[in-house]
């Protein structure tokens, strides 16, 4: 008998088991192919507080994110590392709100933030860290900080630390269905039957699969990869198409640029970048660059579905884990939605707090 069964082996999975396991929880997982092969190995590479998300006004979820970028740093020095970004300012941009966005950042971060805070710099600075880059409309630039991991990496070490804590940890083991024994649950895979008092759903994109409800609804974002372009200076930039946020990104010797965010409804176990989704990205790097870029300078492609709540069911999310994650609880049965990468031990804290108290007190919602 378990007393917790999680389903699904990205990030959040991984970190959820690790916790419970470190709180004394008997802990098994189930990923039906590999620990990360969804959305935790196909992110930007960023461990960053969400620049963006201040336009939004959610101090609170940048504070968090950029709490655990700090952790993250510490707890992976060797593939979780500082990265500068060149913010551009164009001409029609209001300078004073950038300058303010990035103070607000900086303060965000704290004190004892390891990182630089954000500064002017020269136009001629600006172009010596992003050689690339068209000046011809750039008004003045920016340097601020977040830093660049290997998302895969470190998901392959909380799995490790997982397994150390005696978590059972299954890879290419389908569960096909649970049922409700008496006050536990009957856990059937692919491979074997266990019994468990309470299961919890971190499949992401997959996890309607398990509702009746559509409870989310998945976005692509895609990356190309090309041959290094910029080797020490990250980019923040605007997509011309629709003035979505996209970065360059050096990474091991090559260049990352995106990403999209479309709406899918195909296959989930197919998940490919599309010529269209490929083409919206040159596009948007090549209208500020003075290096264009086509098919024939990809190295490689990637695509990963982002598990977006359905807003339209938002009446079934009991509470919040996270201020970007929504949890549905159905009986014994706990199902996370959303979530960044960055936030995922924050998420796992605070899940297997509540899953200890609910395994303890025998709770029935």
């Amino acid at each position: 008998m378990y007393d917790v069964c999680i389903v699904g082996g990205g990030i959040n999975g991984v970190a959820i088991a690790e916790r419970c396991g470190v709180l004394g929880l008997k802990t098994i997982l189930f990923e039906k192919t590999k620990l990360g092969s969804g959305a935790s190995s196909n992110t930007s590479k960023l461990a960053h507080g969400g620049l963006r998300y201040l336009e939004q006004f959610q101090f609170g979820l940048v504070k968090e994110a950029l709490q655990e970028r700090e952790a993250l740093m510490e707890l992976y020095p060797d593939v979780c590392k500082p990265l500068p970004f060149v913010f551009p300012v164009y001409e029609g941009m209001f300078e004073p709100k950038i300058w303010f966005g990035l103070k607000l950042y900086d303060f965000l971060a704290g004190k004892e933030s390891i990182l630089p805070k954000s500064k002017k710099i020269p136009l001629d600075q600006t172009k010596v860290n992003l050689p690339w880059l068209n000046m011809e409309e750039v008004k003045a630039g920016y340097v601020y900080y977040d830093a660049v991991m290997d998302d895969y990496e470190i998901l392959q070490r909380t799995a490790t630390a997982a397994k150390q804590c005696l978590v059972d940890i299954f890879e290419h083991e389908m569960v096909t269905h649970y049922n409700k024994k008496g006050s536990t649950y009957e856990v059937t895979t692919n491979k074997r039957v266990v019994n468990a008092k309470l299961i919890v759903n971190v499949t992401g994109a997959w996890a309607n699969k398990f509702h009746k409800d559509t409870i989310v609804k998945p976005s692509k974002g895609i990356h190309i990869v090309t041959d290094s372009f910029c080797d020490e200076y990250a980019s923040i930039l605007r997509a011309p198409q629709d003035d979505r946020v996209f970065f360059t990104i050096p990474y091991y010797g090559n260049t990352i640029i995106g990403t999209t965010d479309t709406y899918y409804d195909g296959d989930l176990d197919n998940v490919k970048a599309t010529y269209e989704d490929v083409r919206y990205i040159l596009k948007a790097f090549n209208h500020f660059s003075i290096r264009k870029i086509d098919l024939n300078d990809i190295v490689y492609t990637y695509a990963g579905l982002r598990p977006l709540a359905n807003a339209t069911k938002s009446k079934l999310f009991a509470s919040s884990m996270s201020r970007d994650v929504e949890v549905i609880e159905n009986d014994n049965v706990v199902t996370l939605v959303g979530g960044k990468y960055t936030t995922h031990r924050s998420v796992a804290r605070k899940a297997a707090n509540l899953i200890l108290q609910r395994v303890h007190s025998g709770h029935q919602k």
